[in-house]
């Protein structure tokens, strides 16, 4: 799995983010953790500076439906990688909180992503 190459443009990127942060926050708190695996993904995608910040900036634009849209116009590559952040985001703060376990089966439900559970999504992300 390390060698598969993915790449988003900056609004299916912009979506993610989005999700993502909405996804963290519904447990009333983004934890450091969390933070921290947006800034790791981010970097990993070639995201720093300027460009991080507009993608930040676009992020906040985009209402959650916008941005489920744009992701269930992905590929199933891009979908699995999708549902692995979004699911291995759940756990890195050693609280999977029921709340966020509903928004991402939510967001994987809306944006057609395929279906995992917490372990597989972090096997999957550890192995990019």
């Amino acid at each position: 799995m390390g060698n598969i190459h993915l790449s988003f443009n900056r609004f299916e990127y912009a979506a993610i983010v989005k999700l993502a942060v909405v996804m963290a926050s519904a447990d009333g708190k983004v934890h450091d953790n969390e933070k921290l695996m947006m800034t790791g993904e981010s970097l990993r995608f070639g995201l720093g500076g300027e460009k991080l910040v507009e993608i930040l900036n676009l992020a906040k634009e985009l209402t959650p439906s916008d941005a489920i849209s744009f992701v269930s116009k992905m590929d199933n590559i891009h979908k699995r990688y999708v549902a692995a952040y979004l699911g291995t985001m759940i756990a890195i703060d050693d609280d999977i909180d029921n709340k966020e376990i509903q928004y991402w089966t939510l967001v994987s439900t809306l944006a057609d992503l395929p279906t995992m559970n917490i372990a597989e999504a972090q096997e999957y992300m550890s192995n990019l």
